[in-house]
């Protein structure tokens, strides 16, 4: 019983070890360079937007990312580009 009881916590330990590390790597991948504006990116960053925990930097980084696709639909590249820079801004906070 009391293996099963230290595996548990040791897995768990390790699991939680792993989600933070997979989540650093996730916003440090975005850092240092400009992203490009197109679906892809978007999605991307709409993923790592809806794994932020409620507050004002989500709201924020949400906000840029509907005003960027609005862009990209207007075929406003440069726009689409600044907006996207902004919400990776607002995720590093």
């Amino acid at each position: 019983m009391r293996m099963f009881v230290f595996l548990n916590l040791m897995f768990a330990t390790l699991g939680s070890i792993a989600l933070a590390i997979a989540a650093s790597i996730s916003a440090g991948a975005h850092e240092g360079h400009k992203m490009e504006c197109n679906k892809t990116s978007i999605n991307a960053m709409n993923a790592d937007i809806q794994a932020m925990p409620d507050g004002e930097a989500k709201a924020t980084a949400t906000k840029e990312m509907q005003l960027a696709q609005d862009l990209m639909a207007k075929h406003d590249m440069d726009g689409c580009e600044t907006h996207m820079d902004s919400a990776m801004e607002a995720m590093e906070k």
